[in-house]
């Protein structure tokens, strides 16, 4: 009898104390969080991996807007700079979209460009191509093709800088092209966007553009 009633009475202490432990739901959210909250986390960073993405590539099509004004007026053909030479070179074309530049136009008067190229960036990885094209239905905007050695070393950009074609820049159908290589890796969830060696993805931004009849310097033949 003794044994039966302390089993009796350990089994109405305990009672009580089974049927809050039922209805206690404290820690539900931790132990909802710990089931969605990896994936979550996963699907934020997908979304800020592809943001940065089409940022960069929106930050080059400005840059390319700028880049290809440059041309269009002739500001880059006949620009006189500090050291005395008249016009941009391929280095330096591409140094002034990076860092700016000025000097005089055929009028004598200062002009100058700013950076074009915003501080997320960087001139390193940017590669400018400047064909021109004898009619806008024949004009290629196709992306140029980038090849590398065993090492994974760039080696050649399959692009130029030709804004004249012969004679005159002027009244010339040109097609410029910011290239850049974004640096990026394989995100989560599987999300992997690396088009080129090292993991890099290529970006491409494109102006197409007919230049003006700008004058060309005192000093110029043909510009």
């Amino acid at each position: 009898m003794a044994i039966l009633r302390n089993r009796i009475r350990a089994r109405t202490a305990v009672g009580p104390f089974g049927k809050n432990l039922w209805k206690n739901r404290a820690g539900t959210a931790a132990m909802e969080f710990a089931i969605v909250g990896p994936a979550f986390l996963a699907l934020l960073l997908a979304i800020m991996y592809t943001m940065l993405i089409y940022l960069a590539q929106q930050m080059l099509e400005t840059a390319a807007e700028g880049a290809g004004r440059l041309v269009l007026t002739g500001f880059v053909q006949t620009t006189q700079k500090a050291n005395g030479t008249i016009g941009m070179s391929a280095s330096e074309f591409k140094n002034a979209i990076c860092n700016g530049a000025s000097g005089t136009n055929p009028s004598g008067e200062a002009v100058s460009t700013p950076a074009l190229l915003p501080p997320l960036l960087s001139c390193s990885r940017l590669t400018v191509n400047v064909t021109t094209a004898s009619s806008y239905n024949v004009a290629s905007t196709a992306a140029p093709t980038f090849t590398y050695d065993s090492n994974g070393i760039l080696v050649s950009t399959g692009t130029g800088y030709d804004h004249q074609s012969n004679g005159s820049g002027k009244n010339r159908i040109v097609v410029l092209q910011l290239i850049y290589l974004w640096p990026t890796g394989k995100g989560p969830l599987g999300l992997n966007l690396i088009d080129e060696p090292n993991a890099n993805r290529k970006l491409v931004a494109t102006s197409v553009f007919t230049t003006e009849d700008y004058s060309c310097n005192a000093s110029q033949t043909s510009c």
